[in-house]
């Protein structure tokens, strides 16, 4: 069947069609395994990501309003850019 090809180049011949089926199958495995794995992995990282800062933004606002909090009426009309009017109470 392959008298055609001398016999020097037979045994490279078949290791190079063995290479290619070998990346044939690798690649397959690639698309069809690995690829998928990495994508979910790289969605469940970035979720937990999300999910960090999203509570260290909760864990700041808390600290926030609870300074806020402790102000007075004429301070935070002061920390806002107001003028307090004591007599009438309000802030301009």
């Amino acid at each position: 069947m392959l008298s055609f090809i001398p016999d020097g180049l037979k045994l490279p011949a078949a290791a190079a069609c063995g290479g290619l089926l070998v990346g044939a199958v690798l690649i397959v495995v690639n698309a069809m395994w690995w690829l998928p794995a990495a994508k979910n992995e790289g969605r469940v990282a970035e979720r937990t990501a999300a999910l960090q800062r999203s509570m260290e933004l909760i864990k700041k606002r808390g600290v926030t309003n609870e300074t806020v909090g402790r102000l007075s009426d004429g301070d935070l009309c002061h920390k806002l850019g107001g003028q307090w009017l004591r007599d009438t109470g309000t802030c301009e």
